[in-house]
């Protein structure tokens, strides 16, 4: 009890202390930005490219042939 006594007497004045990092930023200097629907956002955002999923699945079997290639050369104990 008396610990949790003296954690927060330390730490109290740390909770009343300023911070500058905040100051730094200055005023805000305009409105806040426009909410758009998503089917605009994505419109902005340009073409989507092509799905990964085969070329992931594709890679993963050549490294699993790999692993199995390897396991099978190496010599048993």
């Amino acid at each position: 009890m008396r610990r949790l006594l003296v954690l927060l007497a330390l730490a109290a004045p740390a909770a009343c202390a300023p911070f500058p990092e905040m100051a730094a930023l200055g005023p805000d200097t305009g409105p806040p930005p426009e909410l758009l629907p998503v089917d605009e956002l994505l419109a902005q955002a340009g073409t989507m490219t092509a799905d990964p999923g085969p070329a992931l699945a594709a890679r993963a079997a050549r490294l699993k042939a790999r692993a199995a290639a390897i396991t099978a050369a190496a010599p048993s104990p």
